[in-house]
């Protein structure tokens, strides 16, 4: 019996997040190849109402004083309570193609061309660099983004460079699976139409680079059908 796609043809376009997963059947889920990336391509959501370049500083209540700058890194919040509510938000595409949430707070405080990092040591902080360093990963294929391992070397040297550009989903939210001073697991929710996926990534604090790298030593992660969307928190 045929199955549906519940997040169209475009879902490989994510930068190849599931990149060589394709046409494989991952609960229910069927992730057809890639289609061309066509001019101006669009996200196949609608964008979360926030602006795309430019947000007021936050004036949240559980904003922090920053800490020192860590090597090139710029200082960053110090908040390291749990991101129960999201934090204000700038929306910013990546020169490979995705739009991808941003916080003065929180980072990335480093956008050198298609890797982006620099990151709050914080469970918000991680929030924001789990998505933000796998689209590094998959779509620009900067292996920096990840913890040296063999496993990392293997999943770059299997991802296909023409994979990046075209359209791509937009991430509506996220849920903090787990976390500690230094890892954190992170769920996205990704939707389309009436359907929703979830994609979970893990990151640890790399006290070499002062930042959070993504942690592959189990290889790419796989989607997941979500039945209860509201058990994520929204982007503002």
């Amino acid at each position: 019996m045929a199955e549906t796609d519940p997040l169209g043809k475009n879902w490989k376009l994510w930068g190849g997040i599931l990149a060589f997963i394709a046409a494989v059947v991952i609960l229910g889920l069927i992730f057809f190849p890639r289609t061309p990336p066509q001019p101006e391509a669009t996200p196949t959501a609608p964008a979360p109402s926030v602006p795309v370049e430019t947000a007021p500083p936050s004036t949240s209540p559980s904003a922090s004083a920053s800490k020192p700058a860590s090597g090139d890194c710029p200082a960053l919040s110090t908040d390291t309570s749990f991101p129960n509510d999201a934090p204000d938000t700038e929306w910013k595409r990546h020169p490979a193609g995705m739009l991808l949430p941003v916080s003065a707070e929180h980072g990335p405080g480093k956008m050198d061309g298609e890797f982006w990092r620099c990151f709050s040591h914080t469970p918000t902080g991680a929030v924001y660099a789990a998505i933000t360093l796998s689209f590094d990963l998959t779509g620009s294929l900067v292996a920096d983004a990840a913890v040296e391992s063999s496993q990392r070397d293997s999943i770059v040297a299997e991802l296909k460079p023409e994979l990046a550009g075209g359209s791509y989903p937009v991430i509506e939210g996220f849920r903090v699976m787990d976390s500690d001073k230094d890892s954190a697991s992170i769920q996205y929710l990704v939707p389309s139409g009436s359907e929703y996926a979830a994609l979970r990534w893990d990151v640890v604090w790399s006290e070499k680079d002062h930042d959070w790298r993504l942690d592959v030593s189990n290889g790419l992660p796989t989607a997941s059908q979500v039945s209860d969307p509201s058990t994520f928190t929204r982007w503002e």
